[in-house]
């Protein structure tokens, strides 16, 4: 048991709620309690809970209500369903829908404390103020989209398997890699970057055979190899590291891990995570990446959004790297400055925002930094962050589509009708751009 581990209950029976609340505290739990499905929801915003544990019947919302919303936001957050109605049908419902357990009232205590135990061991502790959250110093957000794929990062890190980052440049995917690296068993062994689009096809070819001394793998052994712009890689040397991620494979244990064995001295203990700006589905589809390197590379793929979709975050970041940017000074941004930035496009996601920052820091030369300081920044350096025209038109795309969601509410057929697109042709352009239409319906219907 996680001592300190953050349960939310749910339960719109007042003593029931208490009672698990005492047990669970007594237990050395930090409980937060709510008596309704949408109570649960802002709550679970507010406190970021390890695991939930919800009554089945309750008033509009009901658990599997819930847990879809749940779900939504936070894939991998275990729920723990409670019922006075429970029936197998229900279980297996249940279950099928990736609920973590079932209990049926009334249950034993003791059989609650061990789910409870079960379910916390799956799901770290994300808190940044710890000690032991040092590995993600340097990922700042509020975002509850981010505290996900950084709950997947750590299951990267547990299960030692590789892993492909999908985000746009800027957006942090080298410091998410860091952050596995130090977050996992090879946080003393090397992090070596090899960037694809750096080398040539034989040069890349040279540096991924698994028995050259001066390769990447030979520089990365016992640690992770950062793979940056993995679809840039020539067919051949895709090939190469697809038959070591598949001799990997095949000589670990039922959860792919890809520790060293005895009978595969030649078999490099190299921990891989591959990165691109884009997902692969077009380079698939064209025949410039490898289906089958995918589908290893992709086992667990994490979303890095775009900074846009994080806005929350950019006075948090903002803020960090003035800190960074100015030791020993006492810089901040006038309330103008901080609404500026909120205004931005950042086409370079976090990274623009950090070169914004520290240009600013440069140029003051008062402790107040004013809005026309960072607007004129902002101008100044917007020609360094052209992108592409086909990133331009995709980015376009996405986010003509998110505005048209968000102004529907979610709405398929309306929004399809206003895009002048038949329901097929919309479904089709959602999923090329990752975008769920029930994100953008309202939560508490």
């Amino acid at each position: 048991m996680k001592q300190g581990a953050r349960v939310l209950v749910v339960d719109d029976d007042p003593d029931m709620l208490h009672l698990i609340g005492l047990r669970l505290s007594a237990a050395g739990y930090d409980v937060a309690k709510a008596g309704s499905g949408e109570a649960a929801l802002e709550s679970f915003l507010a406190h970021r809970p390890q695991m939930v544990i919800t009554d089945l019947r309750m008033g509009e919302m009901d658990g599997l209500m819930l847990f879809d919303h749940l779900q939504h936001e936070a894939p991998t957050l275990p729920v723990i369903i409670m019922t006075a109605h429970g029936t197998i049908p229900d279980a297996i419902a249940a279950t099928r829908r990736g609920v973590f357990s079932f209990l049926t009232k009334p249950f034993d205590g003791q059989e609650l404390l061990r789910r409870v135990a079960d379910a916390v061991r799956l799901s770290p502790n994300l808190d940044p103020a710890l000690d032991a959250a040092h590995w993600r110093s340097g990922l700042l957000t509020d975002n509850v989209g981010m505290e996900e794929l950084l709950r997947q990062a750590l299951r990267v890190a547990e299960e030692k398997c590789c892993a492909l980052l999908i985000g746009p440049s800027g957006a942090g995917k080298t410091c998410l890699a860091l952050a596995i690296h130090r977050a996992g068993y090879k946080a003393g062994e090397p992090f070596v970057t090899l960037s694809c689009t750096d080398y040539q096809a034989p040069e890349q070819e040279e540096m991924l055979g698994a028995k050259d001394p001066d390769g990447a793998f030979a520089r990365a052994r016992g640690g992770i190899l950062y793979l940056q712009n993995v679809g840039a890689l020539s067919h051949i040397a895709q090939g190469r590291l697809f038959s070591i991620l598949l001799a990997q494979l095949q000589a670990s244990d039922p959860l792919q891990c890809i520790e060293q064995t005895s009978k595969n001295p030649d078999l490099p203990d190299v921990q891989i995570i591959a990165s691109s700006p884009r997902p692969l589905d077009a380079a698939i589809a064209e025949g410039r990446f490898r289906s089958e390197l995918y589908y290893l590379l992709g086992r667990m793929t994490l979303l890095v959004p775009p900074l846009s979709e994080r806005a929350e975050d950019i006075p948090l970041l903002a803020a960090h790297f003035l800190r960074e940017a100015s030791p020993g000074k006492s810089l901040s941004l006038a309330p103008e400055a901080a609404l500026a930035l909120s205004e931005g496009r950042w086409h370079g996601n976090v990274r623009q925002l950090k070169n914004i920052i520290e240009q600013v820091a440069a140029r003051s030369v008062t402790e107040l930094i004013p809005e026309a300081a960072i607007r004129r920044t902002m101008r100044d350096l917007e020609d360094d962050h052209l992108i592409p025209l086909d990133d331009a038109r995709r980015e376009f795309e996405r986010g003509y589509l998110v505005h048209l969601l968000q102004k529907t509410a979610g709405n398929v057929s309306q929004a399809a009708r206003i895009a002048q697109r038949n329901r097929t042709e919309f479904y089709k352009l959602l999923a090329r751009h990752e975008l769920d239409p029930v994100s953008f319906k309202q939560k508490f219907r």
